[in-house]
């Protein structure tokens, strides 16, 4: 594989293509805790396992796995929008932007007569109230805000030509989800492009430790938070196009692609430095779970990690990820069918 990357295409009507796929750590935070099962307050943490912190750290890796996925694939976006963003008044949304926003103001540059639009539930470019990271060019066709999602995305009907979101499905209950993709739909206008891209939670061809820190502890963790707070039909990326054609989107295309981890050259390399963060900082709470003597030691987790990491090289694993894009239909056309 390394960077051979498989790809499979499918439309809603099971038509075959090749486009390069898209890849994407898929881990958010978990802080939220909900209300009679269905609403979220942002307010009241339950859930002490975070998996990235509000932290310079964090923002820098969220923006270094843009760049590797750009690298990767060449491409930041899969709908067909370059024809609609070079059109002047022209409106762009990205949910969920993160940190830096790096996405957005990566494609903002790209399409100067697009007005872009992001947000997220931390101030983009603040690390914290007293503090506000200045080190990045914000272009002036961006419009950035902090915005709980779960107060509604916080826009008229029919306001964009293209609405972009990845890296969410461990945020949206399962009660949650239909709510979502209507709002995605009532944010976006008539002929409009909606595009989502996730991972799958788990590798594949994990090695026995590797499998362990993935299966064992993190599943035991991640997967018990998924399965309680959020349900069974969380967001889960083999599903995007299935709930696409449920909520009456068109013209859906499809695609995945696998990615290695500590394999494969450079990508290899990147996808290493960016889980190597994430299970860094969740080494305290992992730790009870891979059936490590006493209380956590850094060394021991640090040299179990590694070996973790050799196990990927000889066992060649990596993870697939999917993207998907579909086409809001005119309020005539969906009222007839």
């Amino acid at each position: 594989m390394g960077n051979q990357i498989s790809t499979k295409k499918k439309k809603a009507s099971s038509e075959k293509k090749n486009k390069t796929a898209s890849v994407s750590s898929a881990t958010r935070t978990f802080t939220d805790s909900f209300n009679n099962g269905s609403t979220v307050s942002s307010n009241q943490p339950k859930f002490t396992t975070v998996a990235f912190p509000s932290t310079a750290i964090e923002a820098s890796r969220q923006q270094g796995e843009h760049y590797l996925l750009k690298y990767l694939f060449q491409t930041s976006y899969f709908a067909p929008v370059d024809e609609i963003l070079s059109k002047p008044d022209t409106t762009c949304l990205d949910i969920g932007c993160g940190t830096h926003a790096s996405w957005l103001i990566d494609i903002a540059n790209d399409f100067p007569s697009c007005t872009f639009h992001g947000f997220d539930i931390i101030q983009p470019f603040s690390l914290n109230e007293d503090s506000v990271d200045i080190s990045f060019h914000i272009p002036s066709n961006c419009e950035l805000k902090k915005q709980d999602l779960f107060d509604g995305f916080g826009y008229p009907d029919d306001t964009f030509d293209y609405v972009h979101q990845r890296s969410m499905q461990l945020i949206y209950h399962s009660d949650k989800l239909p709510w979502m993709f209507t709002e995605l739909i009532r944010v976006t206008k008539e002929n409009g492009w909606i595009e989502l891209l996730e991972s799958d939670v788990m590798p594949k061809r994990a090695g026995p430790i590797f499998g362990k820190i993935m299966f064992g502890s993190m599943y035991t963790t991640v997967r018990s938070f998924l399965k309680d707070k959020l349900g069974n039909s969380f967001l889960q990326a083999s599903t995007l196009c299935k709930r696409m054609e449920d909520s009456g989107l068109v013209d859906i295309e499809s695609d995945y692609g696998s990615v290695p981890v500590c394999w494969g050259g450079y990508i290899g390399k990147l996808v290493y430095e960016d889980m190597l963060l994430v299970l860094q900082h969740l080494g305290p709470s992992l730790y009870d779970y891979l059936d490590l003597e006493g209380e956590f030691n850094k060394e021991t987790y640090d040299a179990l990690i590694d070996s973790a990491f050799d196990e990927c090289v000889e066992f060649q694993t990596f993870f697939n990820v999917r993207w998907a894009y579909g086409r809001k239909q005119p309020a005539s056309t969906s009222d007839v069918q």
